[in-house]
């Protein structure tokens, strides 16, 4: 199993390079598409987003990875605003490089709806740390890269499942690390963790006590400033709903529900005024009163 690119096989991602031309500092775009389907709908009656995510992810990665070579990239943050969630599909994904530094890649990602007359549909910015590879890891690309969709998969199971996502209801979900959803590096994969984010926020927002009893994420993220190798569970606390009654440290209550006005990311990673989002911290939601998460990803 080559582990760079079984993910993209079960969205059936397709990319391509886009060569630089003059006067774009001398690097390659990405494009990429995305067929929907029907196991990837959300509520919303489109791609849910924690697919859109891992798709960007991949489309993002490479991008950055082919501006570092020989060195490789990680994934650390990735930040989305989905603007609309009744796709019609394919959905179309266009990246460029933002900033290249010695130490991380900053790009920044559209997404259009083909179906919708090339509609905007989402818009990311995603940060990659530059790492030296072991020296069992190997690159090699024919230039410019293009990576056809692939096929179809017999009998593709539901996104909880390919993910191993846990079933359950409530403000706590987790999910069961396994050897297809750790990328070349041994630790999670983004795309995985994108998932397992949305999957979270969706159940916390059924949850008793919240408007409405389904959910679709319409602003999402993960940080992974710390990538560390998997134990065997990895969960999400995707509640950014609270108990009433829980209290802050050292004291004070919390409000019930934990809504944090002001708090969450806007688009493209920036903190709205108001609050600034911490390491760690993923922005989940879509509308007024958007959700936004107290907790990191945790191993154990």
């Amino acid at each position: 199993m080559d582990l760079r690119y079984y993910m993209n096989e079960y969205f059936r991602l397709e990319r391509w390079e886009i060569p630089a031309a003059d006067g774009d500092g001398g690097f390659s775009a990405f494009g990429g598409r995305m067929p929907l389907d029907d196991h990837h709908r959300g509520a919303g009656g489109g791609m849910r987003t924690g697919a859109l995510l891992t798709n960007l992810d991949s489309v993002g990665g490479i991008l950055a990875g082919l501006s570092v070579l020989p060195r490789w990239i990680v994934t650390t943050s990735l930040m989305a605003t989905v603007t609309r969630l009744d796709h019609r599909g394919p959905l179309r994904a266009h990246g460029r490089v933002l900033r290249r530094g010695r130490n991380s890649v900053v790009a920044g990602l559209q997404v259009v709806d083909e179906g919708r007359d090339d509609v905007l549909v989402a818009a990311c910015t995603g940060t990659f740390a530059v790492l030296d590879p072991r020296d069992d890891m190997t690159l090699e690309f024919t230039r410019p890269a293009v990576v056809p969709m692939p096929p179809p998969m017999a009998d593709t199971p539901a996104p909880e499942e390919f993910f191993h996502i846990e079933p359950g209801t409530g403000t706590t979900t987790r999910l069961r690390l396994a050897d297809h959803l750790r990328n070349p590096w041994g630790i999670l994969h983004g795309g995985a963790m994108a998932v397992l984010v949305d999957v979270a926020a969706c159940r916390a927002a059924a949850s008793p006590g919240t408007p409405d009893g389904t959910g679709a994420a319409g602003e999402a993220g993960t940080d992974q400033a710390r990538p560390g190798r998997g134990r065997p569970g990895c969960r999400r606390h995707g509640a950014p709903l609270r108990e009433a009654g829980a209290r802050r440290p050292g004291g004070g209550p919390l409000p019930a529900g934990g809504w944090r006005p002001g708090a969450h990311p806007g688009p493209g990673g920036r903190p709205r005024p108001g609050g600034r989002r911490p390491p760690g911290v993923a922005g989940l939601g879509g509308g007024p009163g958007r959700l936004s998460g107290a907790d990191g990803a945790e191993q154990g």
